[in-house]
């Protein structure tokens, strides 16, 4: 594409040059005797007129903008607006003009991006910063670190999300923790595998690619190429090809701003080669950034020597002789074989699929350090085809060898339940007896059952249960929603929400129906909490069962409080609301009864084998 061309100025014959060396272009006409010279600077033209192709003239006009500062006012107060410069050349050639016309709208429409970037860029930073969190919650380069329980019990930001995802477990935090008092180390305890689904769930991110083959540039009617680009693939381009990272460094801001270098990259020949595209000597360019292309062979020799793959110590004789081409298959057909151009040179195709493959290459390089691959690579690769090697037959056989474990000591349910049947402690046990009832139960379950035998039994039977089952159905089917089950299995789904399920027809009003879940959901953690430090069976969990024991008082308080206060309230249009209350609270209020029951059983009994041993 020409930059320069002859033109007249001002009735002078001279030469007029594009000169995009400089920041900003320049338009620079001379005259043939060298006595006459105009310069125009492009980043103060406004608009660019030419002649239609029809008209016999061949003119250029160039108008610029206006400057405010020489603003004057007449006598009478008003202001008069200067007229704008006009840059006026004519041409004898069309092929000239047209070029240099399509080289000068390219220039202006670029500077004119460039402006309405700043004032894009100018509104934005005025405008109050939303407030934004994007760094990641977990360190996936130390995946496994980053999912063990200690670190996810300490990570507080994660909580902070997962609770904000999951309204549910929201609520139920607010109960249990923030108001009831339970410790967040042991809310957070029996939720580790929720945690860890969740964090891998939101680490999850889209890996490399190549970003240059998703810009498409859009050509507009006024031979202007429109691309948009985030800073997110900005940042990826940089990361994947090196080359424009450098010519960004080194024109940014020294020759051009940021717009103006994304205009001539995406319009560049460079461009193209990075994508993946045929290169042809016609096709246009950027004469600045193209210098880069024979530096980009640079790099991609040195890519080559960091991704020569390591040669194995261990050699496969067999395979290599299966595989030899001399021996076994045919010469590859002529299509295989790359294409070359008239003049016998390369068509380019060879360089372009070595350069997708470069680059295929550096993305799986890419995530070495990535979900905890880096320790994959201290495995030993020729361990399984050394051991192949070894001659292993004389070798002895390793036999398993067990432990005989003696049982010193009966514990006292057996004891009891041999002095039950009669027997002494220690006594035999009929081995016959015993092969009759293993024999009972192996015919039950292998013979066929007569369901018809059901509809034989009383019809009223029958009726009663499957009214029971619906009822339980109906009263449980909102207890449901806040159970722990829902949580579990939404944590390899991302959380599921229940709240779009319909609402379950009842006398309740919604605010007392929401108190009784709430109530509910609360009385279940702290009974799930109970029963993991009861049954551990260690004496240093006694500090912490006594705690729960008075938080599962302080539930019963409640559950008195909620029904005294609808009792309270009930009037003759809404009979019988404490009743369904108590429906829908009966199976807490019984496991609440009977955890406090076991917790009091088992002081009582330690403190009457205490008074025992001191007597």
């Amino acid at each position: 594409m020409s930059h320069s061309g002859a033109a007249v100025f001002k009735k002078t014959s001279g030469i007029l040059t594009i000169n995009e060396d400089t920041s900003p272009a320049e338009l620079l006409w001379r005259s043939t005797d060298g006595d006459k010279s105009h310069k125009v600077v492009l980043n103060s033209v406004d608009k660019l007129q030419a002649t239609p192709a029809s008209s016999e003239k061949m003119m250029l006009r160039l108008i610029g903008k206006v400057d405010e500062s020489k603003k004057r006012k007449d006598n009478e107060g008003n202001e008069i607006k200067p007229s704008p410069p006009n840059h006026v050349f004519s041409f004898n050639n069309r092929t000239v003009m047209t070029n240099i016309k399509d080289t000068l709208q390219l220039i202006i429409a670029r500077y004119k991006d460039e402006e309405v970037h700043e004032e894009k860029m100018r509104k934005e930073s005025s405008a109050v910063p939303a407030s934004s969190d994007s760094d990641p919650l977990i360190n996936t380069s130390t995946l496994d670190d980053s999912l063990s329980k200690e670190k996810l019990l300490t990570n507080l930001k994660l909580q902070q999300s997962l609770l904000r995802e999951n309204k549910s477990l929201m609520r139920t935090f607010q109960e249990a923790v923030i108001n009831a008092g339970l410790p967040p180390d042991e809310f957070w305890s029996t939720r580790v595998p929720l945690l860890r689904a969740f964090a891998l769930t939101t680490s999850q991110r889209s890996g490399p690619y190549n970003v240059l083959s998703t810009i498409k540039p859009v050509a507009s009617s006024d031979n202007k190429v429109n691309v948009s680009v985030s800073r997110e693939k900005i940042v990826t381009i940089f990361q994947t090809y090196p080359i424009v990272k450098k010519a960004y460094d080194d024109s940014v801001p020294k020759n051009f701003k940021e717009q103006e270098f994304w205009a001539r990259f995406f319009s560049s020949k460079l461009f193209r080669k990075l994508r993946g595209e045929r290169i042809m000597q016609s096709d246009r360019g950027d004469l600045i950034i193209d210098r880069y292309l024979t530096l980009d062979q640079e790099f991609d020799r040195k890519d080559d020597k960091l991704l020569q793959h390591p040669v194995k110590k261990l050699l496969d004789l067999e395979g290599n002789i299966q595989d030899d081409p001399e021996r076994r298959g045919n010469r590859p057909d002529f299509t295989m074989n790359p294409g070359v151009d008239v003049n016998g040179n390369s068509d380019g195709v060879v360089d372009i699929l070595k350069g997708m493959n470069r680059l295929s290459q550096k993305m799986i390089k890419s995530l070495e350090n990535e979900y905890s691959r880096i320790s994959l690579m201290a495995e030993d690769v020729d361990k399984e085809e050394r051991e192949e090697l070894l001659f292993s037959d004389l070798e002895d056989v390793e036999e398993a060898n067990y432990l005989e474990i003696k049982v010193k000591q009966r514990k006292a349910v057996d004891r009891d339940s041999h002095m039950n049947n009669g027997g002494k402690v220690g006594s035999a046990v009929d081995g016959g007896e015993i092969k009759d009832q293993v024999n009972n139960v192996l015919n039950a379950l292998t013979q066929s059952v007569d369901l018809t035998e059901v509809s034989r039994d009383n019809g009223s039977v029958n009726n009663k249960v499957n009214q029971n089952v619906i009822r339980a159905v109906k009263i449980n089917a909102k207890q449901a929603k806040t159970s722990n089950v829902g949580s579990v299995l939404g944590a390899t789904t991302g959380l599921t929400s229940v709240g779009d399920a319909p609402e379950v027809k009842t006398l309740l009003p919604s605010e007392l129906l929401e108190s009784c879940r709430v109530l509910h959901s609360t009385c279940c953690e702290f009974l799930k909490h109970f029963y993991i430090h009861f049954q551990s069976g260690e004496a240093r969990q006694a500090a912490a069962v006594k705690k729960l024991y008075n938080y599962l008082k302080q539930c019963l308080d409640k559950i008195r409080l909620l029904l005294a206060q609808v009792e309270k309230e009930e009037s003759n249009a809404r009979d019988g609301l404490v009743n369904h209350c108590k429906a829908y609270l009966k199976t807490v209020l019984d496991s609440l009864y009977l955890a406090i029951e076991k917790y009091e059983t088992a002081v009582a009994e330690a403190e009457n084998a205490k008074t025992r041993k001191i007597a």
